[in-house]
């Protein structure tokens, strides 16, 4: 019987049980899929960057960067390993600002933590990236609004995060850790769907597979990403949470990037609020591009992340692609949409749940909401702890845990993440 079983096998599942796993508790994975990290991880931009609105976002986000540079040495890994790695590039991130955007909601954090950026006037940043037109477009319209296609009205300002960056390959990542994880003797049950959630003496017991096979353990986790909310209900757990998640469909695209602006040229990942997107320049003249939920984009709830469409569509493709056109002119536009599309777990604020419940032993890592996939080496500690207090009698509840970060030295308070927690005030985006 295994100590604790972890339901997704995503890069949050996966980089739980190797915490869990590293630290004496004999782990197992389930997942309904037939790989690791096949799930809303391999639709991720895996964007690295610490422009958060709260201090916890800002923390985690700034100690995972950390994580990432030493990829091998958290994975145990020596330096004549011959895995293949997921890997970090390192290239800025520049955030373009809305008009009257309040630009210490973030650079404020990112003075406390003396995390490096550059901030520049709008003919500063002409002078530095030539190649866009940083002229002023607000508010976000979509390409069948008649006054989409108007000339700039004003220019810019914005700063740029030097040390921001992307993962190259996000399900590798979760692979990394999941291989991690089985070195230490954990086991993975792919194709392995849930059916009910076991609990005997007011705590749970285990789970029962849809094969009807059941799986004792006294720990569950919940990282089931968009399909958390349904394995909540599941464990009667959500109608207690104040906070609760739901499944959003969201879709990335790709375009050529011009050669005077992309990964080989430099290009930083752009946020663009005047425009309401953000864009990764990935490897070779690519751009992936996603949406930031501006006011015009309509959100795609869900009600079963199985009955989804996972193919792009034509309006979201212009609705993203264009709005980067109009930033980089030279922009390359498919004749069809080319990208993919996924399934965000998200709550009211878009600040995750990192918890125990209401059902002693069953514990939650939900509510990532397309920007958590940064901070997954951290998460595995968060619940590490979490766990480890909870069933020692730690009421996490009334005394929430801090954690000290071992790269950065700073202090994260759980508390931020707590399910019933009264709702931040945010951006109410995918920013944070």
């Amino acid at each position: 019987m295994p100590d604790a079983i972890v339901i997704g096998a995503g890069v949050m599942g996966s980089s739980i049980a190797y915490e869990l796993q590293k630290s004496g508790m004999e782990t197992l994975v389930l997942d309904k899929g037939d790989s690791v990290g096949g799930g809303s991880t391999s639709a991720s931009s895996a964007v690295i960057r610490f422009n958060y609105s709260t201090h916890a976002g800002v923390t985690a986000a700034w100690e995972s960067r950390h994580r990432w540079l030493s990829w091998a040495e958290h994975l145990g890994l020596d330096e004549n390993h011959k895995e293949p790695l997921a890997k970090f590039h390192k290239t800025g991130m520049l955030f373009l600002e809305p008009p009257e955007f309040p630009r210490s909601i973030f650079l404020d954090l990112l003075d406390e933590f003396n995390i490096p950026y550059d901030s520049y006037s709008a003919e500063e940043l002409s002078e530095k990236f030539p190649s866009l037109n940083l002229g002023r477009f607000w508010p976000p319209k979509l390409p069948d609004d008649e006054n989409f296609f108007n000339d700039s009205n004003g220019n810019l300002n914005g700063w740029i995060t030097p040390d921001a960056g992307f993962i190259d390959d996000p399900q590798l990542a979760a692979n990394n850790l999941m291989d991690a994880a089985k070195r230490h003797g954990a086991l993975l049950n792919l194709h392995a769907q849930v059916k009910s959630v076991l609990i005997e003496n007011e705590r749970v017991s285990g789970v029962e597979l849809q094969n009807g096979t059941e799986i004792k353990a006294p720990v569950v986790v919940n990282a089931a990403g968009p399909w958390s909310s349904m394995l909540n209900r599941i464990a009667n757990v959500e109608s207690e949470m104040k906070i609760k998640t739901n499944p959003m469909r969201q879709e990335v695209h790709a375009a050529e990037a011009p050669n005077n602006f992309n990964f080989d040229s430099g290009a930083p990942l752009l946020t663009d609020l005047d425009l309401g997107y953000y864009a990764v320049p990935k490897m070779g003249e690519t751009f992936y591009v996603g949406g930031v939920e501006p006011d015009c984009d309509p959100l795609e709830w869900v009600e079963n992340p199985d009955e989804v469409s996972l193919n792009p569509t034509i309006q979201r493709f212009e609705a993203q692609v264009w709005r980067l056109a109009r930033r980089v002119p030279d922009l390359g536009i498919p004749t069809r949409p080319l990208g993919i599309a996924g399934v965000y777990d998200v709550t009211p604020d878009w600040v995750p749940i990192y918890d125990k419940t209401s059902l002693k032993g069953f514990y939650v890592a939900i509510g990532t909401s397309g920007n958590q996939f940064k901070n997954a080496p951290l998460v595995g500690e968060i619940m590490k702890e979490i766990i480890e207090a909870c069933e020692n009698n730690h009421d996490h509840d009334s005394e929430p845990l801090k954690i000290s970060c071992s790269h950065t030295g700073l202090t994260l308070d759980l508390g931020a993440f707590s399910r019933n927690r009264e709702e931040f005030s945010t951006t109410g985006s995918v920013l944070g």
